[in-house]
């Protein structure tokens, strides 16, 4: 048997049926009108999505974590933190910002700003 009369895998083939490779396609545009003299080309605005929105990311909305901390900036707060498995610290401050993942505190005694870790907060008691 000739490799050629076979595929990769040792399979026989047909000498009409050659090897093709996969051609890649491209989605068309559906075509525009034709413009008319006089006319103005009309203006095609893209759809938006879940990229394009602007204003604050979802996750700053009350439902979230950083959310309801966002509406309480102003606040004194005490933050409980885990670090690894078996440490445990806190932090207490006057709330002033709030990220995705971070928030930082203003230390009224050490006059500090502190950022804290989001993502090892156990508990945040606000102090009224």
């Amino acid at each position: 048997m000739s490799y050629r009369s076979s595929n990769w895998m040792g399979n026989k083939t047909d000498k009409k049926t050659e090897e093709s490779f996969p051609v890649q396609v491209t989605p068309q545009t559906p075509a525009q009108p034709p413009l008319t003299p006089g006319q103005p080309p009309a203006q095609v605005t893209p759809a938006p999505d879940m990229f394009t929105r602007e204003g604050p990311p979802p996750v700053m909305d009350i439902e979230y974590i950083p959310g309801y901390l966002r509406s309480i900036i102003g606040k004194n707060v005490r933050a409980e933190f885990i670090i690894g498995s078996n440490q445990y610290t806190d932090r207490t401050g006057v709330l002033i910002d709030v990220g995705v993942n971070y928030f930082v505190l203003h230390d009224v005694n050490s006059r500090t700003h502190i950022m804290c870790d989001l993502y090892s907060v156990k508990f945040v008691t606000v102090i009224l």
